[in-house]
């Protein structure tokens, strides 16, 4: 039923006190689809993300993700789905590897360690605490985490939040390498530019309300700071190791 979209919300809303956060919004997000959410602050960007992912309940409305419903199939949901939200933190005194092995050992479907490694560029920094990283490393990570047990759907809050401008494009070119797995990505996000650049639809939320979608074709050029590493991945040149840690 319905096997293209990975996300569909029908009449969603919440309501905190007097204030409407999301107000009878529907949605539909194609699989393999980077969409983004974008807007004002306080716009509603992250409690609809947090609706879509089943982190909150909506009010009322109902929502399917990968074919489920978030009101039955919850448990099965968290499985199959990877959430970076804007004031996630990991474990300061751990290792970067020992926060991807602790992170797989919480799902039944898990991605091969060293590939993961790889494709993020983390192999120099195993055994470095992550209370001791830049902060484009420790977002390295944390999206690392995320992803750690090969999600089918990954969101993503304002996931280059405090990032240099080359490491926001680093970001971006992680991103769409997930999309061409065949990832669906959803990202909300304040940078709608960016989110028009890289995504192949944008939907403006004002005031809980979806105000427009556009759809765009994805950017096909690298940017300058990239390279073709291999087959698998592009190297994200900026990832030395010079400079990256404490």
């Amino acid at each position: 039923m319905n096997s293209q979209y990975a996300i569909l919300a029908d009449g969603i809303g919440k309501r905190y006190e007097r204030v409407e956060a999301i107000r009878n919004l529907n949605l539909q997000v194609k699989r393999g689809e980077m969409f983004g959410i974008t807007g004002s602050g306080g716009s509603g960007k992250s409690t609809l993300l947090e609706l879509l992912t089943g982190i909150r309940k909506a009010d009322r409305g109902d929502i399917r993700l990968l074919g489920m419903d978030v009101k039955t199939h919850l448990n099965q949901i968290k499985q199959r789905i990877g959430v970076q939200l804007q004031n996630s933190a990991l474990y300061e005194r751990i290792t970067v590897k020992e926060a991807l092995q602790l992170f797989q050992t919480y799902y039944y479907k898990k991605r091969d360690l060293p590939d993961l490694i790889e494709m993020l560029s983390l192999e120099p920094y195993l055994n470095q605490y992550i209370n001791r990283l830049s902060a484009s490393l420790q977002q390295r990570v944390s999206l690392a985490v995320t992803v750690v047990n090969d999600p089918d759907l990954i969101a993503l809050d304002e996931p280059y939040a405090g990032l240099e401008p080359h490491h926001r494009k680093e970001m971006w070119t992680i991103l769409s390498n997930l999309r061409d797995e065949g990832k669906t990505i959803i990202i909300a996000t304040s940078a709608k530019e960016e989110a028009q650049r890289h995504c192949d639809r944008v939907a403006l939320l004002v005031e809980g309300a979806i105000s427009e979608c556009n759809s765009k074709k994805p950017v096909l050029t690298v940017p300058a700071i990239m390279t073709v590493k291999d087959e698998k991945y592009m190297s994200l040149t900026a990832f030395n190791q010079k400079g990256e840690s404490a």
